[in-house]
């Protein structure tokens, strides 16, 4: 079952509805949960159907979607390597590199820093773009990633923004090695060095359109696909304070800061 829109929301089992409605609140009210607020569904479908119910009622636009992989210890118990998650225009920040952005997390539940490239779907293939950026992971769950694919994909990919960085024009044809080093508050927390930087980022569009097929949504031209971390999910409160350098390709700076009332 996939929900196209709002009136068939009413459609999910009850459990699954309920999830949705927490899940929602939650957010809305900036607001911590103890935990997962329900049982589990069984499948990852069924994690969608709760997904596709909250987005249609989130009070924002979708411009783009989160890839991410599912960890290796679910690997053995779901028929899928990635996930995906709505992000929301209003938590899209582009910043220039000698500026600090600021990313809104929940002061309570689970915030953590993802270094990604962002692809920027053009009318074909061909005329995609990428930027180096971040993906602000956050959740009113605080132990969200505890309780697998299952909790993330219900709760919107755990995304609450996207960091876009500069362009890397040359993307298709850029043939060096790309070292990307996080620094946290001052504490290199993740470094790693990429042979190819397109690798991942056509592996996450694969995905994505696959996705999207199935469930029957629509990627527009200008969708951003937040490609996948890059040197970890690195966990940080409100107030930390980051570097990511992409070396040749660019350098983000940017402080997480508590999220206001989304009503």
């Amino acid at each position: 079952m996939t929900i196209r829109n709002t009136a068939l929301a009413a459609a999910l089992p009850a459990g699954q509805r309920a999830i949705s409605e927490a899940l929602l609140k939650a957010r809305m009210d900036m607001r911590a949960l103890p935990g997962f607020p329900g049982e589990l569904p069984a499948t990852l479908d069924e994690a969608y159907d709760v997904q596709d119910a909250s987005r249609a009622k989130w009070p924002d636009r979708v411009a783009g979607w989160k890839v991410g992989g599912v960890p290796r210890a679910f690997l053995s118990r779901f028929d899928a390597k990635w996930l995906c998650g709505p992000i929301f225009e209003q938590s899209v920040v582009q910043v220039d590199s000698n500026k600090r952005a600021q990313m809104p997390v929940f002061t309570s539940g689970f915030a953590a820093i993802e270094p990604e490239f962002v692809l920027r779907m053009g009318e074909t293939g061909d005329d995609d773009r990428l930027f180096i950026g971040a993906e602000i992971a956050s959740s009113p769950v605080p132990d969200i990633n505890d309780y697998g694919p299952i909790a993330v994909i219900c709760d919107f990919g755990n995304n609450r923004g996207l960091l876009i960085g500069d362009e890397i024009t040359d993307w298709r044809d850029y043939d060096q090695p790309v070292r990307v080093d996080t620094v946290i508050d001052g504490r290199s927390v993740g470094t790693k060095e990429l042979a190819k930087l397109q690798t991942g980022v056509a592996t996450a569009r694969e995905f994505l359109t696959d996705h999207a097929a199935r469930r029957g949504f629509a990627l527009p031209e200008g969708t951003y696909i937040s490609c996948g971390a890059i040197t970890g999910v690195h966990e940080a409160l409100a107030g930390a304070q980051s570097a990511i350098d992409f070396g040749a390709l660019g350098q983000l700076e940017l402080e997480l800061v508590p999220a206001a009332d989304t009503r």
